[in-house]
């Protein structure tokens, strides 16, 4: 080797140092910086040439932190659309590394290898015939561990598949549903799959989003996976430096890519990310709350109401704003309609995000019901007790109510009487008394029946008596009757306490057996007293009970007849 070979080898290698060392700092501080920051920063290097690099640290940084992995793809996006060996290598390392690692059961680098490629094809670098190849590959001998791998793909980027290949995403939902129909899983992988369905039932609105890019032209890459034969990383160490022969030209294809973007005239603000409108008018909150409205208003039975809220496919962020709507909307009628109890009803029995939503509601209107109207007082009064009796919200949110006067109004208690009142009404009393009495619910009814205050338990027990509910305050009077023995016994034990102590003080100085007699026959003239005094109050019992004499009649029994007798 000449010696300018030499220096030129020495120049090149002193290059990619540099390079390493600046595509390190800058992947380091992707978790910090926006992925533009990161866009613009990597662009300071020759990433033509140190492409290898770059992708080394970046399939090291999605593996080491599984939270970066979708600005790790989005930032892929970006340069493949420019580089286009970028993203091919970055899929093709990707690929070999979950081959790799799902063969040797490597659960932490086929994880993260499973979801950087599902965010590649999220970003427009990876094509979909890869996802649904490693899907294949996963599907082809179904277990638990391909089943959790298999729904984690689908989570991540099951949308984007949806609308650019429907049949196989279906297809792979079919396979899934087949396996759990025939097979016995576990509690929590059956829990984890009903999510995933409702989830696409929902079409993935539960998704977080993605990053906000400018546009740019995504250079989708395939790699082919051969299933016949044993596929793995190529051993190589991507760090160590090897002497490139056309780095000359490569020099030239970079300073032609990057003249093209015009990273050194153009300003740093243009690449901010876009900022999102905040609205504070809250226009699509009132939109909402109408379309809801009219719905309502548009339906002639609660089924059909609860069936066209449910094609809505609200969100649930937006469920509570749904339910609060419903229980106005029955608050503002004349009297109250079955129809609305019907509607929420039919809404909590179709999934348990909507249960979480009305008790939510619940708690809100018991502490505001002070700015409610009478009429408005009773309808919501009514309606939570057609919605507690049909058991989809549980009896738990009557742990919001603490039953005393301090902290309950006279709105509060209105509501509860109409509440209950039409729980009796719907469930009847002993039912309802047995649902109260469930062992589960108890630490909720604490405050609703204390027992650990007598102030409270009396006032609880005048409340439940005065609306006609008095049985269910049998366990509220035993307690406070207990109570009043208590403190009967405590105020007698300190008198006969203080007897005893006077005896054995008296007799300090005396005979034993002298003490013992005198405090006999004390005793014994005190039960002779006792015996008298029953004795006096039994008599005078026999002669209160001795039946009053018989006044006599002045009315004569035979009226006599006051014509003068017949004469014969």
């Amino acid at each position: 080797m000449s010696t300018q070979d030499k220096t030129e080898e020495v120049l090149q290698k002193e290059n990619w140092e540099r390079i390493a060392s600046h595509i390190n700092f800058v992947v380091e501080k992707l978790d910090g910086d926006s992925v533009l920051d990161s866009f613009q920063s990597l662009f300071a290097v020759n990433l033509v040439y140190g492409d290898r690099l770059l992708v080394d640290a970046l399939s090291r940084k999605a593996v080491e932190n599984s939270h970066s992995i979708a600005k790790i793809a989005a930032l892929v996006g970006l340069i493949s659309s420019r580089i286009r060996s970028v993203g091919s290598l970055l899929v093709e390392d990707t690929v070999l590394r979950f081959l790799t690692a799902f063969r040797a059961n490597n659960a932490r680098t086929c994880y993260a290898s499973a979801r950087l490629l599902s965010q590649l094809f999220n970003y427009g670098a990876a094509h979909e015939i890869v996802v649904l190849q490693v899907l294949h590959l996963l599907t082809e001998h179904i277990n638990p561990h391909s089943v959790r791998l298999t729904m984690e793909i689908l989570r991540q980027c099951g949308r984007d598949l949806l609308a650019v290949a429907k049949s196989a995403h279906d297809l792979v939902y079919e396979g899934l549903r087949t396996y759990f129909q025939d097979s016995k899983t576990s509690y929590e992988l059956r829990r984890e799959f009903e999510a995933l369905f409702e989830l696409r039932k929902r079409e993935y609105s539960g998704v977080l989003p993605k990053i906000q890019l400018p546009s740019y032209e995504p250079q989708r890459h395939v790699y082919m996976i051969d299933f016949e034969e044993s596929q793995s990383v190529p051993e190589r160490d991507p760090q160590k430096f090897v002497f490139d022969s056309n780095y000359d030209a490569k020099e030239e294809a970079f300073e032609s890519i990057r003249s093209e973007i015009h990273f050194s005239e153009q300003p740093k603000e243009k690449f901010s990310e876009v900022v999102k409108i905040e609205d504070k008018t809250q226009s699509d909150n009132l939109e909402f709350k109408k379309k809801i409205y009219l719905t309502l208003k548009g339906s002639l039975s609660g089924d059909e109401a609860a069936h066209k809220l449910l094609k809505i496919r609200v969100a649930d962020r937006n469920k509570k704003i749904l339910v609060d709507t419903l229980i106005m909307a029955c608050s503002q009628e004349t009297t109250y309609s079955k129809f609305y109890g019907v509607t929420a009803e039919r809404l909590c029995s179709s999934h348990k995000s909507w249960k979480l939503a009305f008790a939510q509601s619940f708690k809100e209107n018991y502490n505001d019901m002070d700015t409610f109207q009478a009429t408005q007082v009773r309808n919501m009064g009514k309606l939570w007790g057609h919605i507690l009796a049909s058991d989809y919200v549980g009896m738990d949110v009557l742990g919001a109510v603490h039953m005393n006067a301090i902290e309950t109004t006279p709105a509060g208690r209105v509501f509860l009487k109409f509440m209950l009142q039409e729980l009796v009404l719907d469930l009847g009393i002993a039912e309802l008394k047995c649902r109260l009495e469930e062992p589960w619910v108890q630490p909720f009814l604490k405050e609703l029946f204390p027992v650990d205050d007598v102030e409270k338990t009396r006032f609880s027990i005048n409340f439940f008596t005065a609306i006609g509910l008095g049985p269910l305050t049998e366990v509220m009077r035993q307690t406070l009757e207990s109570e009043k023995l208590t403190i009967q016994d405590q105020n007698s034990k300190p008198y006969n306490e203080e007897f005893d102590e006077a005896d054995e003080s008296d007799g300090g100085n005396e005979d034993q057996t002298a003490r013992t007699w005198e405090k006999f026959n004390r005793r014994r003239r005190a039960r002779i007293l006792e015996v008298k005094d029953n004795s006096e109050r039994g008599d005078s019992r026999l002669r209160s009970r001795t039946p009053p004499r018989r006044r006599r009649s002045r009315t004569p029994t035979r009226r006599r007849s006051r014509s003068p007798p017949m004469s014969r």
